[in-house]
């Protein structure tokens, strides 16, 4: 008997989905991708001509493990219409009220090469 109580009292890992925030910063101009797209994930900036669309973080409680978390930030990079994501943050990380993993990434997509898309370039970069 007291060992059922033991049981009783121990707590149970409860394993939450990631819980992801996307934050627009401007239109893709393409449509949504289908869930499961491949989604390039990129380390660095790329070094071809590219616009940011989105900020997407993503974090996961003890019981996710990173691949969770990064699957879901994809999920919504997808949904962006983004070509490919960067990855600024990746941490395991833990404070008082959570412990758990964090992805911090931008959205992108590609520039066609040509006279506009140096013109938009250079737009950008003045603000």
């Amino acid at each position: 008997m007291v060992a059922l109580v033991a049981i009783g009292c121990a707590t149970v890992g409860v394993s939450l989905p990631p819980e992801i925030k996307v934050a627009e910063l401007e239109p893709s101009g393409h449509a949504a991708r289908p869930p499961g797209c491949t989604m390039p994930i990129l380390n660095a900036d790329p070094l071809t001509a590219f616009r940011k669309v989105a900020i997407i973080e993503g974090i996961g409680n003890v019981f996710e493990d990173d691949a969770a978390v990064e699957k879901a930030v994809r999920e919504k990079a997808c949904e962006t219409g983004a070509d490919a994501i960067i990855v600024h943050t990746r941490k395991r990380q833990t404070s008082e009220s959570i412990t758990g993993y964090y992805i911090n990434a931008i959205a992108i997509v590609y520039e066609p090469e040509g006279d506009n898309a140096a013109a938009r370039r250079a737009e950008s970069q003045r603000h």
